[in-house]
């Protein structure tokens, strides 16, 4: 309702009340006629200004409700804005803990497994270590016949290797035994080129007896440096890959052995026999061991 309305029919009422009252009551006496408009006057102006407040209040009422129905519906849009990315959020840690879950679960279970399977393990891995044991130690026994000959010319032997060194060892070392018999002689890895003349192939030779070989060996022991056309010849004994890995990592505190003037022996498959000067040996058979007593040697 508009204002318009609330004061339009005030007003046609003023001029209705006010053309009865100067005909009606001509023989009122003038002073009391005053009186009575004046009365009629404040009424209808109180009538007035109640009816403007009400209209005020009533477009205040409305004012208010409008600001606050815009207010609800622009909250309302943020609101629906923030939450659609919280209920996404939402939604994807509810999935992660899901998955979380599911994972602590399968980390669980196979934490289950694992602990179930060590002590097996364990003994598989012992097993495998007995094993790889004896299967060097297999190896190293089928090598027991097999000298190693180092430095050799490329192509000395010839087309017919086992008979050249049946004749060449024993003359090269000085043996009383003219002729050893030999099953089988051959260079060992693949052929180089020409760095072949400067870094020769090594010969691997089978004996078809063991004291042979270890004739072979002692007198090449005995007899020290050798030579062959310009060359150092040395002799030694086959062993497997793992045991010359073993035996090569004491070569360094060998030489300071032998720096320092101490008589050792190098026994199978890598220990160090240290003669001491009071009569006794001291055997030494890993690194630790050797370090230590090379320390001894310092102090």
């Amino acid at each position: 309702m508009s204002l318009d309305n609330f004061f339009v029919p005030a007003a046609s009422s003023k001029k209705k009340k006010g053309g009865p009252k100067g005909g009606a009551n001509a023989s009122i006496p003038a002073a009391s006629q005053n009186d009575q408009d004046d009365v009629a006057e404040d009424m209808e102006q109180g009538s007035i200004e109640s009816d403007v407040e009400e209209a005020n209040t009533l477009k205040e009422d409305i004012i208010v409700e409008r600001v606050t129905k815009n207010i609800e519906e622009i909250l309302d849009r943020k609101v629906a804005a923030i939450l659609k990315p919280v209920s996404e959020l939402a939604e994807k840690f509810d999935s992660m803990t899901r998955r979380m879950a599911a994972a602590e679960q399968r980390i669980s279970d196979l934490e289950d497994v694992t602990t179930k399977s060590a002590p097996r393990m364990d003994g598989m891995e012992k097993t495998i270590e007995r094993a790889l044991e004896r299967l060097d130690s297999l190896e190293n026994q089928s090598r027991r016949q097999n000298i190693k000959i180092m430095g050799l010319k490329e192509g000395i032997e010839g087309r017919e290797p086992a008979a050249f060194f049946e004749e060449w060892i024993p003359k090269v070392l000085g043996l009383q035994q003219t002729q050893i018999k030999i099953e089988r002689a051959h260079r060992t890895g693949p052929q180089v080129g020409r760095s072949d003349r400067d870094h020769p192939r090594a010969v691997l030779v089978r004996l078809h007896n063991y004291i042979d070989k270890q004739k072979i060996l002692n007198a090449a022991r005995n007899k020290g440096i050798i030579q062959v056309e310009d060359r150092r010849v040395s002799f030694y004994q086959d062993f497997s890959a793992e045991i010359v890995r073993k035996r090569q990592e004491s070569s360094g505190a060998r030489r300071q052995l032998r720096e320092a003037g101490v008589r050792y022996a190098f026994l199978f498959p890598a220990v160090i026999k240290i003669f001491n000067q009071n009569g006794t040996t001291t055997s030494l058979s890993d690194m630790k061991e050797i370090n230590e007593f090379i320390k001894t040697l310092h102090k």
